[in-house]
């Protein structure tokens, strides 16, 4: 399963899309097992300037999958404190996404290097 992080939405829905972009075409055309979280759902439509109805459509092509309660809050507040401690701020958004990844088992498709700081954790990043 893929989890499509939303700097890769934003690329995707971008009049002039680059390589994020075209691989998230690609991947819908294959079929491919793309998911996302509603954290997820909120940052792309809460960042559109037009209509969000054909984007929210789109959107909820997909499945959504969430956090499963508290372990899953108790990891990303772990994760966050690890990388604290390595030298790293990464938003709480961001390792709750982290967390619901491992959490599922997921590869994360995103742009946000962040992530890439959050390697420690076994997090694979598409």
């Amino acid at each position: 399963m893929i989890l499509v992080d939303t700097s890769v939405w934003i690329d995707f829905f971008n009049s002039s899309q680059g390589p994020a972009g075209n691989e998230m075409e690609r991947l819908i055309r294959s079929n491919a097992p793309l998911a996302l979280t509603g954290l997820v759902v909120v940052e792309v439509l809460q960042g559109l300037r037009r209509d969000i109805d054909p984007v929210a459509d789109l959107l909820a092509r997909w499945p959504l999958i969430e956090p499963g309660g508290f372990t899953t809050y108790a990891e990303a507040a772990r994760i966050s404190r690890q990388a604290r401690a390595r030298g790293a701020t990464v938003s709480t958004v961001d390792t709750l996404i982290a967390a619901v990844a491992l959490e599922f088992g997921a590869t994360l498709f995103t742009l946000d290097q962040d992530f890439r700081q959050l390697a420690f954790t076994g997090l694979q990043v598409y």
